[in-house]
């Protein structure tokens, strides 16, 4: 299955670069990604197109967001997230950091440090 979402992520994102849709383009981008793939072998790949959606879905929150920061109160706080293993990790500080109100300070094994601009 990785080898399946790692050709279909690259070859999407080549026809998208080039800004054309034909067969050569096609072909080209699976052939590019599956060498791609073969020579790094990475390990969460199937998890990857997940990782973009969220960060797509989160990108209007942050948004509107950075504009209530502008507008609201300047309170602060810090607490402590829980994460599994370091892919969770990446996930979570991606998100987080997204979100203007928020910013991951510390990464350590098994938590993250997220400090807080207003309410939580």
């Amino acid at each position: 299955m990785s080898v399946f979402a790692a050709v279909v992520t690259g070859t999407v994102f080549f026809v998208i670069l080039s800004q054309r849709v034909t067969i050569l383009t096609v072909v080209l981008g699976a052939l590019m990604s599956l060498a791609a793939y073969l020579f790094t072998r990475p390990t969460h790949f199937e998890r990857f197109p997940v990782l973009v959606l969220k960060l797509i879905y989160h990108t209007p929150k942050a948004i509107f967001e950075s504009i209530v920061v502008m507008l609201s109160s300047r309170e602060r706080s810090a607490y402590e997230v829980s994460v599994e293993d370091e892919w969770e990790e990446l996930e979570k500080t991606l998100t987080i950091t997204l979100t203007p109100k928020t910013l991951v300070v510390v990464s350590d094994e098994g938590y993250i440090v997220v400090h807080r601009v207003g309410r939580r």
